[in-house]
């Protein structure tokens, strides 16, 4: 019964307002017979078999000022995945920045600018600038089992303007590029097709298509915010709740479904995780300030991380670039530009900025208007009163590309409680995809038991500056003529050596779970991510 209130709300809330109107028996008789029918095809609907991505890129070359993360993902492949030098040799500070980004995972990888065909150096797993979502790569995905997928515009404003690119690089501009960019080459494509509600997403799984979601996953949503090197675009830092409400309708009316209120620095909504000290840089060119952290026991909270001065860690090379990447004030070469936090044995460093009244007043608007709202990113704080609000209205709210905080160590990991409050609401987890098959196996049972063998997916990343998955070199993927290695151009990968190169190796992934140790319940469970992530949607549709 639960179930069928859930995909036939509108029916039982007509029938409400009748039952007091059907004084004559035919009609109590119709309005009844009506009731059984309905229940009767929600209880005989087919499930999705298949999973979903909660967490991908596809539109990153329309980021980061659009001249560092280099492909599109469709068109002409000897031209979009060719050569990548206009983008990464051709202004000096932009080079050293993309050669220093790309090697942050691997050391020894090297870009050696030439991509289709012979694609000799990337697309590979820990390659984070350049595309790894071409069309073709998709669509093995989706012939792999994939059937949803949350595809997000992302974009960093810090990023852009220290790698000097010629933009756009406020976020609103991005959001709209990368929105319409998702719908060209979904449109492009003939297995394709965006989904603006649950229903959809049965209609267009049924079809054999694969459902796309579309997602904000921006630092500050409608350009609140006002940034360091004073670019020229329309920014609001103080905004009015109807300039929010209005904001939010715009990205609804845009066919955004999926919303990230909180990315890579304190929005007007709230606080953001702290894990990384170079971020500090990035909050502080955004919102004019640097985080302010408090102490709180190791014990209690599982945080240990412990906040850096971003400087600290700078080498004599890297300081002398600052400069030239950074406006005075923002520089984290400057020692007095940020605070040296005290380290505290037993104590950890976590955001002391929770939620704001405006993102109050934003997180109850983004549920009256039925957002499938994404708590990854959020400070410890912000996600704790977040989540009092989701349980209080019942709401589903998700954590997208999510781990246990006994991995992390920091805030942005989840705790416990915060998942047994999303279990609560019906919730749906998209699990980090773990450092190699292994791995991911080993976390995706512990959550899989945390979370009683439901709401449980994957979170993949991919075209969002984090690596993918690498070989795993105690297990072997056989490939044969009924399980053949993705080839594109002159090039043929094989996970056994490459990794999770890009995203048509998903299907390769998801094999070697099995030879990792995946059961068949957890295997089921994965497979049956579609389904559920479309019943927390068709809550949220309910309750909002």
């Amino acid at each position: 019964m639960p179930l069928f209130y859930l995909r036939n709300y509108k029916l039982c809330l007509a029938f409400s307002y009748l039952w007091p109107l059907a004084k004559m028996r035919t009609s109590l008789y119709l309005i009844l017979f009506l009731l059984f029918l309905t229940e009767t095809s929600a209880q005989n609907a087919e499930p999705i078999k298949g999973f979903v991505d909660m967490h991908a890129h596809p539109r990153g070359d329309l980021a980061y000022g659009n001249q560092l993360f280099f492909g599109a993902p469709y068109g002409d492949i000897a031209t979009e995945l060719g050569d990548c030098k206009t983008h990464h040799s051709k202004h000096l500070i932009r080079s050293v920045l993309a050669a220093q980004t790309e090697q942050r995972n691997y050391s020894k990888w090297k870009d050696s600018k030439h991509g289709y065909p012979d694609f000799k150096t990337w697309p590979a797993w820990c390659s984070t600038l350049h595309q790894q979502m071409w069309i073709d790569w998709i669509e093995r995905a989706h012939k792999g089992g994939l059937q949803v997928m949350v595809a997000l515009a992302v974009s960093s404003h810090t990023i852009a303007s220290a790698a000097k690119t010629t933009g756009p690089q406020d976020d609103r501009q991005v959001l709209l590029n990368c929105i319409q960019g998702i719908k060209d080459l979904v449109n492009y494509s003939a297995f394709m097709e965006i989904a603006l509600s649950p229903q959809d997403i049965r209609r267009i799984v049924a079809k054999g298509k694969l459902a796309v979601v579309l997602g904000s996953e921006m630092d500050n949503i409608g350009n609140f915010y006002s940034p360091a090197d004073n670019y020229k675009a329309r920014f609001n830092p103080n905004p009015t709740n109807e300039e929010i409400q209005a904001e939010l309708d715009t990205l609804w009316n845009l066919g955004i479904r999926y919303i990230f209120p909180v990315h890579l620095n304190n929005s007007v909504f709230g606080g953001m995780s702290i894990f990384e000290p170079a971020l500090n840089v990035a909050n502080k060119f955004a919102t004019g300030a640097e985080w302010k952290v408090e102490q709180v026991s190791t014990a209690e909270s599982g945080i240990s991380f412990h906040l850096q001065h971003p400087g600290d860690g700078l080498n004599g090379v890297a300081k002398m670039f600052m400069p030239s990447l950074f406006p005075k004030s923002i520089n984290p070469g400057r020692k007095e530009n940020y605070t040296s936090w005290e380290v505290v044995p037993g104590f950890g460093h976590r955001n002391a900025q929770g939620l704001t009244e405006k993102g109050k007043f934003g997180i109850d608007y983004m549920m009256k208007k039925g957002f499938l709202i994404d708590i990854e990113h959020m400070s410890d704080k912000t996600v704790n009163e977040v989540l009092a609000m989701a349980v209080k209205k019942n709401y589903p709210v998700n954590s997208g590309h999510s781990e246990p905080r006994h991995y992390q160590k920091n805030e942005g990991g989840r705790t416990p409680q915060q998942y047994a409050q999303l279990k609560q609401v019906g919730g749906m987890i998209g699990m980090w995809h773990g450092k190699n098959a292994s791995d991911f196996v080993k976390r995706y049972r512990e959550l899989a038991g945390i979370m009683d063998y439901s709401n449980l997916a994957i979170g993949l990343d991919a075209g969002g500056f984090a690596a993918l998955p690498q070989r795993d070199t105690t297990i072997k993927v056989i490939y044969d003529n009924t399980f053949e290695r993705c080839t594109t151009g002159n090039r043929t990968w094989d996970i056994n050596t490459d990794g999770m190169a890009h995203y048509g190796l998903f299907p390769d992934y998801i094999k070697s779970w099995q030879l990792a140790g995946m059961t068949e319940r957890e295997s089921n469970l994965f497979m049956s991510s579609a389904e559920h992530f479309t019943r927390m949607w068709e809550k949220c549709e309910a309750v909002k």
